[in-house]
């Protein structure tokens, strides 16, 4: 393939039009999923304000941050951070908001994972609501939307792209991981040694300490045969991403494989990917702005099946 016929490819690709109903079911689902998640570990963020300042060592776009800041400051940008969240669900004066949930959840998360522990599972969930903080999410089911009073925008590829970039960040996160552990692991990866001490050493440690550990993984050591297979199936979701962006089968089975990989961490080790697990992070995948029409169709079904049943039985009688 020549290169302007691959590029006319991508082009395609990526600008593939989409309706705003789209883009807005993300924005609410992935923007639930975010306040939600603040919410639950807003008294862990509040202690966070107290750690001792050696602790601190500002990474990421806090790398530049000398010193943490005071207890009352970052407490105020937690619930800071909430409220924008809360306007980002419902697109309230999103042109604004969007953005600014996007920055403050990335300041936030940033600023925690600069004491010492860094939570991966959080990666994804800050992307993709960067992605959708820049995009026109709030086209339609949004306030703005009906402070506009006007009808909603036709599909296009105005809400396609972002639909398309999401995808493509989650494949991105994928194959970056799956690299990663060719990299570090090498061939000791696929063979399974470095995955079973992994699984050995996370129990190991959670034990020592009290924590909540993975009984199966604690047994499952014991048996060096379960781990190549379960090595090279990690390997082969991570590294087998791009499949994703396939329209069909395959799209559909690399997302449960995907979920079915974070069911085996969370198996083993006890770790969990809650935005993984919950399918919030598939959804850019599917026409999930179908959802709320299917279900109050079948609702709408069961409520109607009782009434004909006096019908039925006048009609027999």
């Amino acid at each position: 393939m020549t290169a302007p016929a691959r590029n006319r490819c991508i082009d395609r690709w990526l600008l593939a039009p989409a309706p705003p109903e789209r883009l807005a079911a993300l924005r609410i689902l992935v923007g639930v999923f975010a306040v939600g998640y603040l919410l639950v570990r807003t008294p862990h963020l509040f202690t966070v304000a107290d750690f001792d300042a050696d602790r601190f060592e500002g990474v990421g776009v806090l790398a530049d941050l000398g010193a943490p800041l005071a207890s009352s400051v970052f407490r105020a940008l937690v619930v800071g951070t909430i409220l924008a969240g809360i306007a980002f669900v419902v697109g309230w004066r999103y042109r604004v908001t969007g953005p600014l949930f996007a920055v403050l959840l990335l300041v936030v998360t940033t600023y925690r994972n600069s004491w010492g522990q860094v939570f991966h599972s959080e990666n994804l969930l800050v992307l993709q609501v960067l992605v959708l903080g820049l995009a026109p999410a709030a086209a339609a089911w949004s306030l703005d939307r009906r402070r506009a009073g006007e009808p909603g925008p036709r599909p296009g590829s105005a809400f396609g792209w972002p639909v398309q970039v999401l995808c493509l960040v989650t494949v991105t996160a994928y194959v970056v991981t799956g690299i990663a552990k060719l990299r570090y692991g090498g061939g000791a990866w696929i063979g399974g040694d470095v995955l079973r001490n992994q699984v050995a050493f996370d129990n190991l440690r959670k034990i020592a300490l009290g924590d909540v550990h993975s009984p199966i993984g604690a047994a499952a050591v014991e048996h060096g045969w379960v781990f190549p297979p379960l090595a090279v199936f990690a390997l082969a979701v991570e590294l087998g991403a791009p499949v994703a962006l396939l329209p069909g089968w395959p799209r559909r089975a690399w997302v449960v494989a995907a979920w079915a990989f974070h069911v085996g961490i969370l198996a083993l080790m006890a770790i969990v990917f809650p935005y993984q697990l919950l399918g919030v992070a598939f959804a850019p995948f599917f026409a999930i702005e179908r959802v709320p029409g299917r279900l109050r169709d079948r609702i709408g079904r069961g409520r109607s099946t009782p009434t004909r049943v006096p019908e039925l039985a006048r009609a027999a009688s």
